[in-house]
């Protein structure tokens, strides 16, 4: 989905109204079961901990929402002040609530850095005389390139490729994520 609504949105500067609903459509349920099953291994989805598989997937549902809010949040100043569209704030808020709130302010993070980068070649590509990066970028392509990135890194945090950095990792203890 965001593979298409990056190329959509570099070529049109338009993001489908799809692409976010059918995003968000598949957020909830994802976190529904994935708080119930959590709980009935004996893990939390985020804060009610764990209990019963009804309790997880109200859990999983305050998860979802709480990135769509996040997202919502960070993104709609963008909007007022017109340095996006409708369209970016519908896509980064539905990509907020599969991600969660803290995920999703490392995201907007990740997004801007890789926004100053490519900008930063444009502007070396323009200095040099190419005219290769000149046309307008949508806020599609970045926020792909920050959202596999990001992915990236939780799967080396998650696989412990990356350093322990709290006590239960460094003592080796098997805790729940």
């Amino acid at each position: 989905c965001l593979a298409w609504a990056a190329y959509h949105d570099s070529k049109s500067m338009t993001i489908p109204k799809i692409v976010p609903f059918t995003i968000l459509g598949l957020a909830l349920p994802f976190h529904v079961l994935r708080g119930a099953a959590l709980a009935t291994a004996g893990q939390s989805a985020w804060l009610l901990g764990s209990g019963s598989p009804l309790m997880g997937a109200l859990d999983g549902i305050l998860l979802a929402f709480a990135g769509l809010f996040t997202g919502l949040f960070l993104f709609l100043p963008l909007w007022f002040l017109k340095a996006s569209g409708g369209g970016d704030v519908k896509l980064f808020a539905a990509v907020a609530a599969v991600l969660g709130p803290t995920l999703s302010v490392l995201l907007l993070m990740a997004t801007m850095l890789v926004v100053v980068a490519w900008n930063g070649v444009a502007w070396l590509a323009k200095a040099k005389g190419s005219s290769l990066l000149s046309s307008p970028m949508g806020f599609a392509p970045p926020f792909l390139v920050a959202f596999v990135l990001l992915a990236c890194w939780v799967h080396a945090r998650d696989q412990r490729l990356t350093a322990a950095t709290d006590h239960v990792a460094m003592s080796g203890e098997r805790h729940a994520r």
